[in-house]
């Protein structure tokens, strides 16, 4: 660097200038003029960090703050003591929220791409941009180190609780009570027993919930689900062993009949009417689904 523009910088910075503003005169990066202040021994000390309770776990440093909305506990994760310190300043000159208040004032109009959407030019720039990055080597999740740290991450989360099998599975299942998640295969057999029953005017519905369970068929003046089990897909106990392995579910006979059976018995206790049927059983009898019928018209 030329001598006079080190001068220049020194005596801009003695002149009261902050880096910031030395760097708008000079027109060079501020990280060079800070190298140049550093090599001279001029950079002011900030003693703001002082102020603050920064403390460390496993998991680095961080500085608790309140959100003001839940009044829970906010902890930012950092490496060193002086970014963490950094952080939690530049974080007292935006929102103070804590994620999820913050993602709560962002739904609908409060989404600041609400009502707005890409031009099919600004598509195709994005997709032009996005080509071919990270991908093969470049993915940085084909270096070890960040493997590694994933993995002590989420090693953490487990330990710590903060994830938890148990409330996650319960969570998953109070969505699927809720319906938010739209699970269940309709088969094509299943699809034809709800025309044959439209066409003898019975009113039925494909995949009714119950609970947390899809079930095939309900009929709602019988109280009646009906159950087409696939002798392949549910294993046919006539035509497998308990032992048999099934790929395409990578479950053994016996533990596909043991999750039907705790389906039925849901079924049941929830006061419904069951049928179940066999995909052999309705091939041998095409008249299996009248008889079925006929059983529930006759014991109203």
């Amino acid at each position: 660097m030329d001598n006079k523009i080190r001068k220049k910088i020194i005596s801009e910075y003695k002149k009261g200038k902050s880096s910031l503003q030395i760097v708008k005169i000079i027109g060079l990066s501020k990280p060079t003029i800070l190298k140049v202040l550093n090599d001279e021994g001029l950079v002011r000390k900030k003693d703001r960090c002082k102020s603050l309770n920064i403390k460390q776990d496993e998991r680095g440093y961080y500085v608790v703050r309140t959100c003001p909305k839940c009044k829970k506990d906010i902890r930012t994760y950092s490496k060193k003591k002086t970014i963490a310190c950094r952080n939690h300043f530049n974080k007292l000159k935006g929102s103070l929220l804590c994620k999820p208040c913050s993602l709560k004032l962002q739904v609908g109009e409060g989404n600041p791409f609400y009502g707005k959407k890409h031009t099919k030019n600004t598509i195709k720039k994005i997709s032009e941009s996005r080509k071919n990055k990270y991908t093969g080597n470049q993915n940085h999740m084909k270096k070890e180190f960040y493997r590694k740290m994933s993995k002590n991450i989420m090693d953490s989360n487990w330990k710590n609780e903060i994830l938890n099998r148990e409330k996650m599975s319960e969570q998953l299942r109070q969505t699927r009570r809720e319906g938010k998640i739209k699970s269940g295969i309709t088969s094509k057999k299943e699809k034809e027993i709800i025309l044959f029953l439209k066409s003898i005017g019975i009113e039925s519905f494909q995949s009714h919930r119950v609970d947390t369970k899809i079930c095939d068929i309900y009929i709602p003046s019988f109280n009646l689900i009906i159950e087409y089990f696939g002798d392949y897909w549910h294993c046919n106990p006539k035509k497998y062993s308990q032992n048999y392995f099934n790929e395409k579910k990578n479950m053994t006979a016996k533990e596909i009949w043991d999750y039907d059976n705790k389906k039925i018995d849901l079924i049941k206790n929830y006061g419904y009417n069951l049928e179940v049927i066999w995909e052999s059983e309705l091939k041998d009898d095409n008249k299996l689904i009248n008889k079925i019928v006929e059983k529930y018209v006759k014991s109203k």
